[in-house]
């Protein structure tokens, strides 16, 4: 068989493995076997340059020291294909045509027959470029020709034929090393488009934040090998990353947070571009989150929206170099369809909330308006709380001012026998601290919460709180306590609604307790005025019925002593007296304008004093040094408008009366008719 027609049925050969698909190292393989069978060569070797194109890395060889040569890396310095890197020419070598070889044969050890034949004759080679789009990227080289005729040592140069020959194979590993290339570049675009597909399916599928996020990592992790795969999102304060979805993380790991201002991630989130880590013990700021082995590479992209960052995907491996540039291409474009994924959901749960956040509070203002009954707004409260901000623990306190605590007045899903003993004064626990500083708090970790020592709220299972102040003008008079069981971020709009409902409520709830104390002064009024009637239709004596009154007035003011004047003349009379001792009654008489009731009758107007004895009108009543008193309270009696007498109430407890109180004893007065019964007691009595 001619040498044609073996270089024929060659050609046929690698045109059949091509067209077969065979991956490009069997067929480089094949190459260098058809190199050395065709120039009789002991053996052939075929390089490729590195990277940084000073280093040969031999991917196939054949002959004499094969298993030796596949694998080696050597400097392109101290090769044969030195003069060939550099020229880009075909190379002939023999021993007419000497040229420095350098130590690569020298290094390698060989049989004893070869190292014979080659230490008793001179080394012969032919070396070829091999090319790639116009760039030479290695070479194919034939090693020591043996003449099949000749004596079995002796070693003949190469000819032109043998550089055509090889320059032909070349071609080859060419066109083999092209077609892997395009056959990767294929299968990279099919997965990044199935990868694509399956994230735009899962994610068009749903408007819910959480599947969204969920359907990312399960479409990217069934296409790209994973030691861990994670979803970080950043906080509101754009301060730290939490977990917000993950894949291969235990219980521990699901809590870590990572901090923006240093590490591999920050910079992916300062830069917005993504990073691969081919060995993370040669990247000392990449942060691992797995606890239980380490990661040894890793690929981290940015989940952008516009020109926002929301977060980051991170992706590990426990092996070094796992990942290349087409998964990180992978990885960021499925990063970026995660970001506009999540984005739009955010904003169609926006909108939902923000309907359902108007919806529920005209519904909440409705009903609180609408009755007067505390109890039913307080359960109102808390079942909209629980809706809207989906939480599942409830607490309302108001602020007891006589003991001065917080105390429970309805609770949700909290062990009620012992949270309504937790009573905290103002500053203790979050619920006294959001009292005293009247500013709402959302407080993701309770326990770690340094607030929470005095008043623990993680004791009966709370992880996070959202904590606002019920506010009615510029008061305080209680906090609302949004909890849940599991740690939450609450955001800014969700504290604006439960802030809303707060003061809502507030209203409401003190609108209720004016009401329930009109009705129970209502119905005391009613009690007090019949005894008044009962006493007019009994055979009272005419100075037994302003008596009566000033018993009635001590009572329903809750004071101790009480006196009742007429006008006559220019001076103020005393009718009756309730609660005084013997030993200090009052004034008989006290002209109008001097002293207390003087001067409130002479104004026509109430004098209201909490701390009596500091008045120096008091002076002009010698009495009351010798009695212990604190607060005076002087209400004018008027009869078709004219002033015709006062009545005067005394505390022994300092005491500031309030609007109210003073709008009560002056009902009541005109209500019984204090005036008529004082200046014309005859004729009441004859009714």
């Amino acid at each position: 068989m001619t040498n044609a027609a073996h270089l024929r049925a060659a050609i046929r050969r690698l045109t059949d493995a091509l067209h077969a698909g065979i991956p490009a190292s069997e067929v480089l393989q094949s190459v260098v076997e058809e190199a050395r069978r065709l120039t009789d060569a002991a053996s052939a070797a075929l390089c490729l340059l590195s990277e940084g194109r000073d280093m040969l890395d031999f991917v196939a060889a054949a002959g004499d020291n094969a298993d030796d040569m596949l694998g080696l890396r050597i400097r392109v310095a101290d090769s044969l294909s030195n003069q060939v890197v550099k020229t880009g020419q075909s190379l002939l070598l023999d021993r007419r045509n000497s040229v420095p070889t350098g130590d690569l044969f020298a290094r390698l050890p060989r049989s004893a027959s070869s190292a014979s034949k080659i230490s008793s004759q001179h080394l012969t080679a032919a070396l070829v470029p091999l090319m790639a789009d116009g760039k030479l990227v290695g070479t194919l080289s034939a090693l020591n020709k043996y003449v099949a005729t000749a004596p079995s040592s002796y070693i003949q140069p190469f000819d032109t034929d043998d550089i055509e020959t090889l320059t032909l194979l070349a071609e080859f590993a060419s066109l083999a090393r092209k077609a892997e290339r395009t056959s990767r570049t294929a299968r990279d675009q099919g997965r990044e488009l199935a990868v694509l597909y399956d994230t735009s399916r899962m994610v068009s599928g749903s408007l819910n934040v959480q599947e969204v996020m969920d359907g990312v990592l399960r479409a990217l992790c069934s296409h790209v090998v994973y030691h861990a795969a994670v979803l970080f999102l950043l906080n509101d304060e754009r301060t730290h990353l939490f977990i917000a979805a993950e894949r291969g993380l235990m219980d521990e790991e699901r809590e870590i947070q990572l901090s923006v201002e240093s590490g591999e991630h920050a910079r992916v989130i300062e830069t917005g571009q993504p990073r691969r880590i081919k060995d993370t013990d040669e990247a000392p700021d990449f942060v691992d989150i797995t606890l239980r082995s380490r990661a040894l590479s890793a690929m981290i992209a940015p989940v952008r929206s516009r020109d926002e960052t929301h977060g980051i995907i991170v992706v590990t491996s426990l092996q070094r170099g796992a990942y290349h540039s087409a998964d990180l291409k992978l990885l960021a474009s499925v990063a970026m369809q995660a970001g506009i994924a999540i984005e739009n959901a955010w904003l169609y749960e926006d909108a939902q909330r923000q309907a359902e956040s108007a919806t529920a509070l005209y519904e909440l203002s409705q009903h609180v308006n609408s009755t007067l009954h505390e109890d039913h707004v307080l359960n109102f409260v808390a079942d909209s709380v629980l809706n809207l901000l989906k939480v599942d623990r409830f607490a309302l306190m108001l602020y007891d001012k006589t003991e001065e605590k917080l105390k429970t007045r309805i609770s949700r899903n909290m062990e009620a026998t012992h949270f309504d003993a937790v009573a905290p004064r103002a500053g203790e626990g979050i619920a006294g601290w959001v009292f005293d500083w009247q500013t709402p708090q959302a407080v993701s970790d309770v326990a770690a919460d340094a607030r929470n020592r005095t008043s623990p709220l993680d004791t009966f299972g709370v992880a996070s709180t959202l904590c606002v102040p019920m506010h009615v003008g510029e008061e305080v008079i209680g906090i609302i306590h949004a909890m849940s069981s599991k740690r939450r971020l609450f955001t800014v709009a969700e504290m604006e609604l439960l802030y809303t409902i707060a003061n809502q409520a507030a209203v409401a709830i003190v609108n209720a307790h004016l009401y329930k104390e009109a009705r129970t002064k209502s119905h005391e009024m009613r009690r007090y005025f019949r005894r008044i009637a009962q006493a007019i239709g009994s055979s009272l004596e005419d100075q037994d019925l302003p008596r009566l009154l000033a018993d009635l007035s001590v009572e329903i003011m809750r004071a101790d002593r009480c006196a009742i004047y007429r006008l006559d003349g220019e001076t103020l009379k005393l009718q009756a007296t309730s609660g005084f001792r013997s030993a200090v009654p009052p004034d008989a008489s006290i002209p109008l304008g001097q002293g207390l009731s003087g001067h409130a009758a002479r104004r026509g107007q109430s004098l209201n004093l909490p701390d009596l004895m500091d008045d120096p009108r008091s002076l002009a009543h010698s009495w009351l040094h010798r009695d212990k008193l604190s607060s005076y309270l002087c209400v004018p009696l008027r009869s078709d408008r004219r002033v015709v007498g006062a009545i005067e109430i005394y505390t022994q407890d300092r005491r500031e009366f309030s609007r109210e109180e003073i709008q009560l004893l002056s009902t009541f007065v005109r209500r019984a008719r204090v005036a008529e019964k004082i200046s014309q007691p005859t004729a009441v009595l004859q009714q």
